[in-house]
């Protein structure tokens, strides 16, 4: 079920736009929202874990009673949120924030140019925000503010705060982000070694260039468009899948199409699904005859049954008439209305299934996925069905692991205003002990995507 539902929830009893917050009150509406409704929290909260989870809670929670600033009660949150380690479950501010300001001295900035400043103070450039100083600065949450020296954007002014850092263990920070004119949150790791600044285009004066920010493109004349078929020797081809989301699948079905003598005949095949995330099932089903060797097991998902749960999807359902087949509404409303007065049960959402075809095709005959780390959700889906081909390896780099908890539900909060995001629905794979989050999908042959050749070392090898 790829279906997303959405769910209002005013905890406050006014829209308020000011960035001042009763952060603890905050956090404890979060907290226990989630104990509630978020699918997730029955296997990551257990007798194992539950002491570590409730000093977490106690803790951020005294440090909340101290809190006024809306950013900062935002990075407490989405700490509390990393504890279970869910990249389904997410937090978004969506309100302006007010820029601080901060007036440095010639002698703060002189400072920042002796060895004492250490690896992450410094003066830093960045090719569309300009120079800014990165200083200790040590308020609330954080350790260290960086200060706009000089733009070009006309939003921003010498002096301008353009994002905190927060420590939370050796070398590695919290980062709040407002160079967008908004509130994002992040994590970075800056030590002698690495500094994570540079990925977010931020480079330290001084400081030389580590390994190249971009994977090599897999041919050097790269075609604009994100889904394309392309020979490449007599008796390999390359089909580079651009999105698995519903809006991409009639260009690639259409490249499939135009392209299908060519997919029939090659005794080779690649199938490129590199940084693909979320997204249907349709074009797994419709790649699947060009992998099918065997019966195809796939198994099927739960739905945490809570009022909140069974209202936000049975909204969305009804939003969804008209759009989508009426069949698999009802197979869908049917489904989550099991749930109807047990909260807080796990209902089925439809039974493991075997899926058969008729015969495999005869080409290709060995196929290639390549994957890296950005590969999630229905790329992930694709993966699990694909390995059980006997005609595929996997090259690559793991997965990012981001499939056993899905189908997410919105909680919209006020003053400041923000969402959290949180999946409803969990894999039958988490509780058999084959779960793939914060692990990945392994790959049999590990890829350099950063090292020129490396497709002509797939062609090589499978």
């Amino acid at each position: 079920m790829k279906a997303i539902a959405v769910l209002v929830l005013l905890l406050c009893n006014a829209r308020l736009y000011a960035q001042e917050c009763d952060c603890k009150k905050k956090f404890d509406s979060v907290h226990i929202y989630l104990r509630k409704n978020y699918v997730g929290f029955i296997d990551k909260v257990t007798p194992a874990t539950q002491q570590t989870y409730s000093a977490l809670v106690a803790k951020l929670r005294l440090q909340a009673a101290t809190i006024r600033g809306a950013s900062h009660c935002m990075l407490l949150i989405n700490r509390y949120l990393r504890f279970f380690r869910d990249q389904h479950l997410v937090l978004e501010p969506e309100y302006t924030p007010v820029i601080e300001k901060i007036i440095l001295s010639p002698a703060q900035l002189e400072l920042l140019e002796k060895p004492a400043a250490g690896p992450v103070m410094g003066i830093y450039e960045s090719d569309s925000m300009g120079k800014m100083a990165l200083v200790k600065s040590p308020h609330g949450l954080r350790q260290y503010a960086a200060v706009v020296l000089q733009s070009p954007q006309p939003a921003w002014s010498p002096g301008d705060v353009v994002f905190e850092l927060a420590a939370i263990a050796a070398d590695k920070y919290d980062l709040v982000n407002y160079s967008h004119q908004r509130v994002a949150l992040d994590t970075v790791t800056i030590s002698k070694q690495r500094n994570g600044l540079e990925a977010l285009g931020w480079q330290k004066a001084g400081a030389g260039h580590g390994q190249p920010s971009r994977e090599m493109p897999a041919f050097t004349d790269m075609p604009a468009v994100t889904t394309f078929f392309r020979q490449v020797d007599d008796s390999t081809g390359y089909l580079r899948i651009g999105g698995f989301t519903a809006a991409d699948f009639a260009v690639t079905d259409s490249v499939l199409n135009a392209n299908d003598e060519y997919l029939r005949k090659n005794p080779r095949l690649i199938i490129d699904i590199r940084d693909n995330g979320v997204g249907t099932d349709k074009l797994t089903e419709r790649l699947r005859p060009l992998l099918y060797t065997q019966p195809v097991r796939i198994v099927g998902a739960d739905f945490l049954a809570t009022t909140d749960n069974i209202a936000a999807w049975s909204r969305i359902l009804d939003q969804q008439s008209g759009q989508m087949p009426d069949e698999y509404l009802e197979q869908t409303r049917k489904a989550i209305h099991q749930g109807d007065g047990l909260q807080g049960r796990l209902v089925s959402m439809g039974p493991d299934e075997n899926m058969i075809l008729p015969a495999p095709l005869p080409a290709p005959s060995r196929v290639a996925v390549i994957v890296n780390n950005k590969c999630s959700n229905a790329a992930e889906q694709f993966l699990l069905e694909a390995v059980q081909s006997g005609k595929v390896k996997v090259y690559g780099t793991p997965t990012a692991g981001a499939l056993d908890y899905s189908n997410v539900n919105e909680v919209k909060l006020t003053a400041p205003a923000c969402t959290i995001r949180y999946p409803v629905t969990r894999s039958r794979r988490v509780a058999a002990g084959h779960g793939i989050d914060n692990k990945g999908i392994q790959p049999s042959v590990k890829l350099n995507f950063y090292a020129p050749g490396w497709l002509e070392e797939v062609v090589k090898q499978f």
